[in-house]
């Protein structure tokens, strides 16, 4: 068999990435047979909404303590099948890239952070509303945002295959590094820039009730401004190009 890198597959996903994702699908799957009043209970008690936060939380179904654990749950649960396949692919990118940096137990809790940045961003610009949020997309955004510390080095180093073949090796940039990086500023502009379009200027376009620009950015700045402390490659100083010359393409 060859182990010519350039005949591996594009993504070869860590073990956790495959169980999470498989959470995910596993999820919705069973909630197209439970029927609409148990799969209304599920959204209850799952979805996060800034509404528990406020006087009128007491009113909603459920006990208090969801106020806090929908800020993670709210990954759980997708509005459709297409909601869960973009999520999915982006999960698969993104997550597999920093699941290779991180332990199993690391991934999981930075993924639970950046859900929980994405629905404070999202309950600070929508206090005491009735309205909520599902999907991973938030926690999916903070682990965009991590990979934005190691992926523009990546490529400076030996190129994006570097990612897969010598990930712990690719230096991780410090945060004065990487705002100081015009590709990284570059990037971070983008997507703000994308989501402030399709959340505010032109909501709807993806989804009839849009979608939650907030808990994209949320997310994204824990993932970028927190990726130091679950990370587990190689830092910034210590690092060689030598390091990384058997990973470079041919």
């Amino acid at each position: 068999m060859s182990t010519d890198p350039r005949h591996e597959p594009a993504i070869r996903a860590p073990a956790i990435v495959v169980i999470v994702l498989a959470l995910l699908v596993g999820i919705h799957l069973v909630r197209q047979f439970i029927g609409p009043g148990l799969d209304e209970w599920v959204l209850t008690y799952l979805a996060f909404s800034p509404a528990r936060f406020s006087e009128i939380g007491r009113e909603l179904p459920g006990p208090s303590w969801l106020a806090f654990t929908s800020m993670v749950t709210h990954t759980l649960v997708h509005g459709d099948w297409t909601h869960l396949i973009f999520n999915g692919a982006w999960f698969l990118a993104f997550g597999s890239i920093i699941a290779r940096r991180t332990s199993a137990l690391g991934f999981l809790a930075l993924f639970a952070v950046c859900a929980i940045a994405g629905a404070i961003a999202f309950w600070l610009d929508h206090i005491g509303e009735i309205t909520s949020i599902v999907g991973a997309s938030g926690a999916i955004s903070g682990l965009m945002g991590a990979a934005f510390r190691i992926l523009f080095s990546a490529l400076d180093w030996g190129g994006i295959h570097a990612l897969q073949n010598a990930p712990q090796l690719v230096p991780r940039m410090p945060l004065i590094v990487a705002l100081q990086d015009r590709r990284v500023v570059m990037g971070i502009l983008m997507w703000v820039a994308i989501n402030l379009l399709f959340g505010i200027v032109i909501p709807g376009v993806f989804t009839e009730s849009g979608i939650a620009w907030e808990a994209h950015l949320g997310g994204f700045v824990a993932g970028f401004l927190l990726f130091d402390f679950f990370d587990r490659g190689r830092g910034w100083e210590p690092s060689h190009p030598d390091d990384l010359a058997d990973t470079r393409l041919h």
